[in-house]
């Protein structure tokens, strides 16, 4: 039987929430479970979701694996088959990913599913997508083989990890000559330390030490706050916390050799200051069944995916969308402009102000002692045209539509030059996303000229999984004009 036409007859349906979900701590092999439910429509069988956020045992990828499992104690024969699929949902419903349905027999105490349901570096590109709010929502429907499902039932249920979040200004006086910063953090449940916090101002580390061994994993964004006041990416990491290690180190993004070579910057009064946030849990604290619907059309069903808040959502979406049209529109329109871009070849009007907000380095030309505070140009010769409009579209819609792979490039080159780091990123996905053999010895020039490690490490590994690469002209050409990179590469597939 064709799945379009399994599809269209009435199913069992059991949508699963899961709050927090990036503060998950399984390892590979490792799941989180759904509450048990019983399919009262599929002869009143026993089931339980589990979810591998990191994969199972079996296969060895960068892929999460979910399973469908019946219970040992479930009713119904011996034996049972039926047609299921397992799907990841958007905020409104639509379906991300799917499995697909699939037939499977299942006795009493099996299991069966995907174990490469959803790549990780889809999920990591797609985060919005996949995790609005930071939840991730589920759903599996369920078919009877062998006649019709009478009646439609929709299962709701959520599974919620408890965070607590703390947000401060941590200052480091005497940096230059300081060994060591401490700070504790505290639970509000007990007021007892949960962790320690030492900043190693010698190698610029963050060291962890963990004091709670309840807490299962916590998530770190520290940035640097300069002498204006500009935040700068200093260290993002999530930790998940093993029960055989209470020490966990992590080294800064800049060293402190740069950040004495900018004391004037980054240490005024030599004083080193950061704004952190930092969030951690101790598991899951709630997990139950949420609503059940009997004999809602299938129509119903989409509309009850999301929670009571879905109308709620939609408004900020529509408002959202309202303010990108607006500020396109003073955009394209030239309303009020105050400043201007020039390129070689084209002069682009614009706005100081939405400029400065969106930029670190726009909002330093305007407002330091710099010759753009007061003139009526900024000039950017070595951008070219489109890159530009593009840019600027960015910065007042925060949308690129159109991408390709040059003007991608050029874009991240652009983003990093003037520190939209939201642009850089959504380009570093875009790329990594279209690597080929044509373009991987490309992007690694590009990502070293921008000491980009992540997308550095990205394209070296796709190049040393694809040895075909190794046997092209371009290969060859970039052995020749990249030494160093070339050497660094073939080091890296010994040693593989």
């Amino acid at each position: 039987m064709a799945s379009q036409i399994i599809g269209e007859r009435r199913c069992f349906s059991f949508t699963w929430y899961i709050e927090n979900f990036s503060f998950y701590w399984q390892n590979r092999g490792e799941e989180i479970s759904a509450p048990v439910f019983i399919a009262d429509t599929i002869e009143r069988t026993k089931w339980k979701l589990s979810l591998h956020p990191e994969g199972d045992l079996i296969e060895k990828n960068d892929s999460m694996s979910f399973y469908l499992r019946r219970e040992e104690d479930s009713k119904g024969p011996t034996d049972i088959t039926i047609f299921f699929e397992i799907s990841f949902l958007a905020a409104d419903g639509s379906v991300l990913k799917s499995s697909g349905i699939h037939q499977y027999s299942f006795a009493r105490g099996e299991g069966g599913g995907f174990p490469e349901i959803l790549k990780k570096e889809l999920f990591r590109s797609q985060k919005q997508q996949f995790l609005p709010e930071d939840i991730l929502t589920a759903r599996c429907r369920m078919w009877k083989k062998f006649g019709q499902i009478i009646e439609e039932r929709q299962y709701f249920a959520r599974t919620r990890i408890g965070i607590e979040w703390r947000s401060f200004v941590w200052r480091v006086p005497r940096f230059s000559i300081c060994g060591k910063s401490t700070l504790n953090i505290k639970s509000v449940l007990n007021d007892e330390p949960v962790m320690t916090l030492n900043i190693l101002a010698t190698t610029t580390e963050l060291q962890v030490i963990l004091k709670d061994e309840s807490l299962k994993s916590s998530i770190f964004h520290f940035q640097l706050l300069d002498s204006s006041g500009n935040k700068v990416e200093f260290l993002k990491q999530k930790i998940i916390f093993s029960e055989h290690q209470d020490y966990f180190f992590y080294l800064f993004s800049i060293s402190k050799e740069k950040l004495m070579e900018n004391k004037s910057l980054y240490l005024p009064n030599d004083i080193l200051t950061l704004h952190c946030e930092c969030s951690f849990t101790a598991g899951i604290v709630s997990d139950e069944m949420e609503k059940i619907f009997q004999g809602c059309p299938s129509l119903m069903q989409e509309e009850n995916l999301a929670c009571d808040d879905l109308d709620s959502k939609n408004t900020s979406l529509d408002l959202t969308k309202i303010l990108q049209e607006d500020l396109e529109s003073l955009y394209k329109e030239n309303l009020l402009c105050d400043t201007k871009l020039k390129t070689k070849t084209r002069t682009f009007s614009a706005h100081k102000n939405i400029l400065s907000a969106r930029s670190p380095v726009f909002k330093a030309m305007f407002t330091h002692d710099m010759r753009e505070r007061n003139s009526e140009c900024v000039n950017i010769e070595d951008l070219d045209d489109d890159t530009v409009q593009r840019m600027l579209q960015y910065l007042y819609t925060a949308t690129v539509p159109d991408l390709d792979w040059d003007s991608a490039c050029n874009l991240y080159t652009a983003a990093d030059k003037y520190e939209i780091l939201s642009l850089k990123s959504k380009c570093s996905f875009f790329l990594k996303d279209n690597l080929s053999p044509d373009n991987a010895c490309d992007l690694l020039i590009l990502s070293d000229m921008h000491q980009d490690e992540d997308l550095k490490s990205r394209t070296e590994e796709f190049i040393l999984n694809d040895e075909e690469i190794f046997d092209t002209k371009e290969w060859k050409l970039f052995m020749k004009t990249n030494v160093q990179l070339a050497a660094d590469l073939m080091y890296l597939k010994l040693k593989k």
